[in-house]
């Protein structure tokens, strides 16, 4: 019978097991000669530790271990939680996906990561949205589950539970990890979504360890089954979900100071960069939305932990910052070239920030006891325009361009349209919030803070503009009042003698830009109209806050017997913002018969959970309403806080047996739990609409401006949620074995009548079930989550939340009502499904996975739930041991680096002398993939009709790229006598040059051929000297340079200290040619014609050197003429194939002719004769290019005549809807309009009307003459009769319709190029503008260098260099200034001085750095800015030269693990860095095979990679660079841009021979 004890061996345990305050410890006690000692074991060990501890911990606990995880591959803690037993997914109305535990709310789960607190969004309300998501799983060791309430341990927010990620610690031995995996959906091209993840660890390194890691993630897009199209017909997919990617890197360290202390160290950055589309509706004036978010997380942690006699203790220092940065887009098309797409809605930028400093301890105080007890403290700061209630604001402007360049400009020239607005906000009578727009219109307040108002308000100008019939003698009165105050107004006798109306004065007021370009306004007590509105445009108030918690606890693990635990813990948690709270928790845990494998928990326990700081002081608008349907809107949400919110407090009580088989084949659980909560917090409608645009009403644009409904959060009682769990764990033999979980949830709204009684989103029944075949090597796994009779919180209907058009309001006139939902008359639909998944693994040896899976077997799609498609994904998993120069514990040792000078870890002579007289083959093969994400962009970039995008276009698409490449070099190694050696080596590739001038080779082939190295070396006692095309590596780490050059090279090596000096000609391997920085100039570029320059422009036409309008006025008959239209129709359909041209232009044929048409009819009123006649007037319903292959006007008439008839007949039997002529609808409609029944009688019959008509009209075309020209006005020409006026009607007509649909049916505006013509007729309009060109780094001709390096240790060296470029060559560089270039010249392009260190760690682990800066004129410019004269929120930009900047500078810092050998298979290496290079300072060339050179100019970037050798002379290796981001700003045509470069992978294998 086994005990349970807290005595010696287990009491550090129990202290883990019990999650007191020490979830990071790793530390493991053993008994060594009769105390306990404190040594840190393998991670494997730790976890089966945690698994056994969790057996005697009271709260039911599930570990879930690193193989649980990699049984099912999961990349996310969302990609495993929702498995385990009572997880609950749950997803809120912005599609977040959420969880919750044992039914509690998703805001009552507590997540931690090393036990602190994940810092996400300011509210709490619907939980950590998408940090499951966010915290990726193959760094992880274990995932603890705590369920019920256990605040008593870990402090506010966990009535609900604990999920505790416990990342992996630094590992003892040196091991590689590499895993990599692809995943696609049905209709896929390829393998479109990628993960990877590499971690390195160094082993011990005497008493350190340290270990890197770096990984990205592809967050596959969850699209809708429903798609809605944009105006222009793109089809866009919806997206339910945020999609991107997410990258993290991170460095642990920890130290063992002596057998009982010691302290590590933890750095982690998460970069995310994520997407989503939405439209909902299928309406024609919904947008399409794009939200966009950016995010950055660094985590710093330092831990410190000790013990002494019968005491541990650790203290833990954590620090967090977290920039998010949100942006709301909507457009209504996919693209416009000249006046842009994108509306700014909103932005937002949230910063929050974290620290803590917590101290714990055990102590075994006797036998039965031991005391656990801790202190801490907590400062959470967060600051962003969501939080405008908060007790500090401050204000600040934003510009538009600066969140897009492609904002939409509706002519081209105006401000970029933006709905970024500071709003004023005011209360209501009853304290909501409310739009002060009379404070924004009017400008005024009195000396109480009550707005001054017009005495004719601008809602009453709206309504009665034109000064109806029926405006009431009160509102005239008070109009012409408020018009006479205006007028005598000094500030205004500026208009005295422009406005002489009191009409005249109130228009002025309030329609202030028809008076914008005279610079004056009318001004109503010193103030324009919406002077204070403009000036809050594209300005934010911005809210901060911040909570204080300080706490303190105490537990007793108190063994009772040796069968019975009990342990209570109090814990007192003092906020600055809710005062002081006590939670206290008591647990037991008894062997049931003594049987250590069949136990029977309890648990009681309190909770609490504070609001968060979106909760408190939110005043946001989450969404703005928009139209859904004709004559219906859906109506925005706006949030405000609630600072006098309450913290929920909970008492959890539970009950449970578990146990295991004696055989260990099967293990079981029992739960039956009853979660009850007080102050429970919800959201509420508050009755009240936020309505930013009051005036939508009265301009009859109500539909397109519905207002938002208000919303807060309120305590309003309880809730109360009872349970039961069961789970089954069964091994049917070595093969199979299951697992089936079972939740039964009764979870009840106890006291708001307005919703359903079943809390929502909590299934009745949720049933995990799990199946494991295992042989061999192979693992297959079939596992599925089934819920049922869940009511969906996203599903539901009856909600109201409209405004919908009324034709019975405002006495039958119409108007918009609101229609709210009421409370309790929602449903909800409620559901029950099944998500399936499969895997197969097969295991080739401990180190190495391969698998294929299904997510969703069965394809289960729910929009409502978020459910990704049916998905298939293939890894590999590969871990590598120790590397081959360095053995399991192995130290570094001092002489190595001395006694093999093959492995020289700092100083490396050129000459080597142990090499025999001889001539050696030398050669490589390498294989190599490139690859780099990139943005969706229109292909056609934003320009505007003087200024466009010249070479800087690959910088403007920022488009993915990927290919292949190789190379063959081959050559000779020969040592010609003691001291000579002559090295030649040519290689044949795909890419020309050292760089490849772009991202990926264009070629595959082995095209370019060049000699890569002739070196001639000659050795002298301490001198080693080389001629000719020489490798020389200038610093530690790689990056500035390790390529060629032609010239001459000196060293000196001493004992500890080597110099190395050389010049020659380094054209062929610096330069950056394709630079991300771009820059602005004048210059001449050829573009494709406006509408008007396609009409007056020659060369528009091929078959005539003249312009359209030249060959008009020359033209001298009809035929001519009309040959010219026909030309130009021509070309207009070519060009736009599907675009109809516009009817409304082909006015009528014939018009009003002195030809009348009689009609006899007598008058029902008084039976009087109301005979009349009409003029004969005739109409084409379209657009006939016939007409333009007839010799003159007449005979087109005569044919049309006569094809009306032949074509369609009388028609008179025909109803009037079905008539087809165009000639029987003029008669038709006339005499319709002539012979109304309703008004004659008597009238002549339609077929007598319509003969007569025919025999008029025949007869009169008959005595036209052969040039007629139908035109009747000569006074009243259009533009072609201008031109020429001896054109016809006709002609006059199809002119302007073409013009018309030119200007108005194709393209943007009115006055911008049209792309479709000059796809036709060529770019041939000659314009001096604007050019973007991307920038050049000019190659070094000649240089010289100096290098020094000085080992001051065994493992540390230090070094520095010194490069200038000679030779006086001149380099010519233009900056736009004005409408000219300003041009500056430079002699000296490179003065840099730099220094480097090395600190070998030991002989798998080394540390490195460099830094430096050039000097020189070249450097300081480059590293400079365009200077750009712009008002905020304008178009207008006007470049006035180039800003010169400080020296460039550059530093990189890099750590190396491992030694990749390919003389020793199975070496491995990988490194992680951080390298910053401004723009200047780099000159092409660096020596690594990380990366090309596009991505060290002006750029910031992590890198990780690694290299293994499979067998000997074969190397494979594989670069990941992210988070590359330019450090300065490239111009634009809409000002500079902050930008980022997509993520760079290289692949690469390479045989050596």
């Amino acid at each position: 019978m086994k005990e349970i004890t807290v005595r010696r061996k287990n009491a550090l345990a129990f202290a883990v097991a019990l999650h007191l305050m020490l979830p990071l410890c790793t530390a493991q006690a053993h008994e060594s000669a009769g105390e306990i000692d404190v040594q840190t074991g393998s991670v494997d060990v730790e976890a089966n530790a945690a698994k056994e501890d969790a057996k005697y911990e009271s709260q039911s606990t599930t570990i879930i271990t690193k193989e649980d995880i990699e049984k099912k591959q999961a990349k996310s803690v969302e990609d495993i939680i929702f498995d385990e037993t009572g997880m609950t997914r749950s997803v809120d109305a912005m599609g977040r996906v959420t969880l919750s535990i044992r039914g509690a709310e998703p805001r009552h789960t507590l997540i931690l990561v090393d036990g602190q607190p994940v810092m996400g969004d300011f509210a709490k309300y619907t939980g950590a949205g998408d940090e499951l998501q966010r915290l990726g799983t193959e760094n992880v060791e274990r995932i603890e589950i705590i369920r019920g309430a256990a605040s008593a341990k870990y402090g506010a927010d966990a009535i609900g539970g604990v999920v505790n990620v416990v990342t992996k610690a630094a590992a003892k031995s040196a091991g590689l990890q590499v895993n990599l995996e692809g995943r696609r959906v049905a209709g896929d091209s390829k393998i479109p979504y990628t993960n990877f993840f590499l971690r390195a660890d160094s082993g011990d390194i005497g008493k350190l360890r340290v270990a890197a890691y770096g990984g990205k993630r592809d967050i596959m897009p969850v699209y809708g089954e429903k798609t809605f199209a944009l105006t222009d017909d793109t089809l866009p997919r919806n997206s339910l979900r945020y999609y991107g990617d997410i990258k993290n890197i991170g460095l642990l360290a920890s130290y063992e100071i002596d057998k009982n202390h010691s302290i590590s160290l933890g750095l982690d950055h998460v970069n995310e960069d994520m997407d989503r589309y939405v439209k909902h509706s299928s309406s024609f004036f919904e947008p399409q939305q794009h939200f966009r978010r950016t995010l950055d997380r660094d985590t710093y942690r330092l831990s410190y932990t000790g013990r002494a006699g019968d005491s541990d203790w650790q203290v833990d220092l954590d620090y967090a910052k977290m920039n998010e940065d949100d942006t709301t887009l909507t457009s209504y098309v996919a693209n416009r070239s000249y006046i842009g797409t994108n509306i700014l809605d909103y932005v937002d930028n949230i910063e929050h920030r974290q620290w803590s400093l917590k101290a714990s301890a055990n102590t075994q105080v006797s036998d039965n006891h031991l005391l656990s007890y801790g202190v801490g403290f907590t400062q959470e700061r967060g600051e962003g325009s969501r939080l405008k209630n908060s007790p500090n604001t401050y204000t600040r402007t934003i510009d538009p361009w600066d969140y897009d360049k492609n904002l939409w400009t509706p002519n081209g020239k105006t401000s970029p349209l933006s709905k970024v607005h500071d709003y004023k906000i005011t209360q209501n009578a009853v304290g909501v919030p409310k739009y002060d727009n009379e404070y924004e219109w009017y400008g005024h307040k009195d000396a109480n803070g009550r707005n001054l108002v017009p005495q004719f308000t601008y809602e009453e100008y709206l309504k009665y503009k034109e000064r109806p019939s029926d405006m009431p003698a009160d509102v005239a009165a008070r109009r012409d009042a408020f018009g006479r105050e205006l007028m005598n107004d000094p500030a205004n006798s500026y208009f005295n003698g422009q406005i002489l109306t009191l009409d005249g004065a109130v228009s002025a007021y309030y329609e202030a830009e028809m008076l914008r370009e005279s610079g004056h306004t009318m001004n109503w007590r010193g103030k324009a109209f919406k002077e204070e509105y403009e000036a809050r445009q594209n300005r934010q108030t911005i809210g901060s806050a911040e909570i204080k918690k300080h706490y303190i606890f105490l537990q007793d693990t108190w063994q009772i017997n040796k069968n019975t635990i009990l342990a209570p813990i109090l814990r007192v948690d003092h906020s600055n913002l809710f005062g002081t709270h006590a939670t206290f928790n008591i647990g037991m845990t008894h062997n049931i018969g003594g049987k250590a494998n069949q136990r029977f928990k309890m648990n009681l326990g309190t909770g609490y959970a504070e609001p968060g700081m979106g909760e408190l002081y939110y005043s946001w608008e989450m969404y703005a309403g928009a139209p859904v349907d004709d004559h219906r809107s859906r109506l925005g949400y706006y949030w405000v806080g609630n600072p006098n919110l309450k913290p929920e407090k909970s008492v959890n009580f539970d009950l449970g047996i578990e146990g295991e088989s004696g055989d260990g084949r099967d293990s079981y659980r029992i739960n039956a739990f009853h979660n009850r909560i007080d102050n429970y917090m919800t959201t509420y409608f508050t009755g009240y609409l936020m309505d930013f645009h009051p005036e939508a009403d009265a301009e009859k644009s109500r539909w397109f401006y519905p207002p938002d409904m208000i919303y807060s959060f309120k305590n309003i009682g309880k809730a109360e949620i009872t349970g039961l769990e069961a789970e089954y764990n069964h091994r049917f033999d070595k093969h199979w074995s299951t697992k089936l979980g079972y939740t039964y949830l009764h979870a009840i709204n106890k006291s708001d009548p307005t919703m359903p009684r079943q809390l929502l989103d909590r299934p009745q029944h949720k049933i995990d079930l799990g199946v494991t075949y295992e042989n061999q090597g192979w693992r297959a796994t079939l596992w599925g989550n089934y819920y049922l009779n869940m009511l969906d919180s996203n599903s539901i209907a009856n909600n109201g939340n409209y405004i919908d058009w009324d034709d019975s309001l405002n006495g039958g006139k119409g108007g918009w009502r609101p229609r709210f939902h009421e409370g309790g008359t929602q449903t909800y639909e409620k559901k029950s499904f099944g998500i399936w998944n499969f895997i197969v693994q097969k295991s080739f040896g401990k180190d190495a996975t391969a698998y294929v899976g299904i997510d969703n077997i069965f394809n289960h799609r729910d929009d409502d739930r978020a459910f990704q498609e049916r998905t298939y994904r293939i890894g590999v998993n590969m871990k590598f041991g120790p590397d081959a120069h360095t053995k399991v514990g192995e130290r570094f040792k001092k002489e190595e680096v001395r006694l093999i000078p093959q492995d020289a870890w700092f100083i490396e002579k050129p000459f080597d002398t142990a090499k025999e007289v001889g001539v050696e083959v030398v050669g490589d093969y390498r294989w190599r993939w490139n690859a780099f994400t990139g943005k969706m962009k229109p292909a056609n970039a934003r320009t505007t009709p003087s200024a466009t995008v010249g070479s800087a276009y690959k910088n403007y698409l920022e488009k993915a790229e990927h290919g292949f490449e190789q190379r063959l070099r081959v050559g000779v190694d020969a040592r010609l006598d003691a001291n000579t050696n002559l090295k030649v080596m040519a290689s044949a590739a795909g890419a020309e040059g050292v760089d490849t001038k772009t991202d990926v080779a264009k070629s595959r082939g082995l095209g370019h051929v060049r000699l890569d190295e002739a070196n001639l070396t000659v050795h002298a006692k301490d001198w080693d000297f080389s001629l000719g095309r020489i490798t020389e590596p200038m610093g530690v780490t790689g990056y500035y340079f390790g390529k060629e050059y032609d010239g001459g090279r000196a060293v000196w090596t001493g004992a500890k200290t080597q110099v190395r000096m050389g010049y020659g000609d380094f054209r062929h391997s610096t330069g950056v040619a394709d630079s991300a920085y771009t820059h602005a100039t004048i210059a001449t570029f050829y573009r494709a014609p406006t509408v008007e320059e396609f009409l007056s422009t020659p060369g528009m036409d091929s078959t005539n050197p003249l312009s359209f309008k030249e060959q008009l006025r020359n033209a001298t008959t009809q035929a001519e003429q009309q040959a010219i239209v026909k030309r130009m129709y021509e070309i207009v359909k070519k060009a736009y194939p599907n675009v109809s041209i516009k009817n409304g232009d082909t006015r009528g044929l014939l018009q009003d002719t002195e030809q009348r048409i009689s009609i006899t009819r007598k008058s029902k009123a008084d039976n009087s004769d109301a005979t009349t006649s009409t003029t004969m007037q005739l109409q084409t319903s379209s657009f006939d290019t016939a007409a333009l292959d007839y010799p003159t006007y007449k005979a087109y008439l005569k044919d049309w005549f006569k094809k009306q008839i032949e074509q369609y007949g009388t028609e008179d039997g025909v109803a009037d809807e079905d008539v087809r002529g165009d000639l029987n609808k003029t008669i038709r409609k006339m005499y319709k309009f002539l012979a109304d029944p309703a008004l004659y009688k008597d009238v002549t019959p339609l077929s007598e009307f319509r003969q007569n008509w025919y025999n008029t009209l025949e007869a009169w075309i008959n005595t036209l003459p052969d040039d007629y020209t139908g035109i009747l006005d000569p006074d009243f020409r259009n533009e072609a009769g201008e031109i020429n006026p001896s054109v016809t009607e006709l002609l006059e007509s199809y002119w302007q319709a073409i013009r018309s649909t030119l200007e108005e049916d194709v393209e943007d505006g009115a006055d911008a190029p049209r792309e479709g013509l000059g796809k036709v007729v060529g770019k041939i309009v000659k314009t001096t503008g604007t050019v973007l060109e991307a920038d050049q780094i000019p190659a070094l001709k000649q240089a010289f260098y100096m290098q020094a390096r000085h080992e001051l240790t065994p493992n540390l060296g230090v070094a520095a260099w010194y490069l200038r470029s000679v030779g006086n060559d001149s380099h010519r560089f233009l900056a736009a200034n004005g409408t000219t270039n300003d041009v500056s010249t430079f002699d000296t392009l490179a003065n840099v001085v730099g220094v480097g260190a090395k600190w070998q760690l030991s002989k798998n682990a080394a540390l490195s750095f460099d830094y430096g800066v050039n000097t020189t004129d070249f450097g300081k410019y480059m590293n400079g800015h365009t200077r750009y004269e712009h008002t905020r929120g304008t178009s207008d930009f006007a470049i006035k030269g180039r800003e010169t900047g400080s020296a460039p500078k550059f530093w990189v810092m890099r750590l190396d693990l491992g030694k990749a050998d390919t003389k020793v298979p199975h070496s491995w290496n990988a490194f992680i860095d951080y390298k910053r290079f401004e723009h200047g300072s780099f000159f092409g060339g660096n020596g690594t095979e990380a990366l090309p050179d596009r991505y060290l100019d002006g750029i910031k970037s992590f890198t990780v990679g690694a290299g293994y050798v499979p067998m000997e002379n074969l190397l494979v290796e594989a670069f990941y660079t992210f988070g590359a981001k330019g450090i300065g700003a490239r111009d634009t045509l809409y000002g500079p841009e902050r930008f980022s470069l997509g993520d760079y992978a290289r692949v690469q294998l390479t045989y050596r021979f």
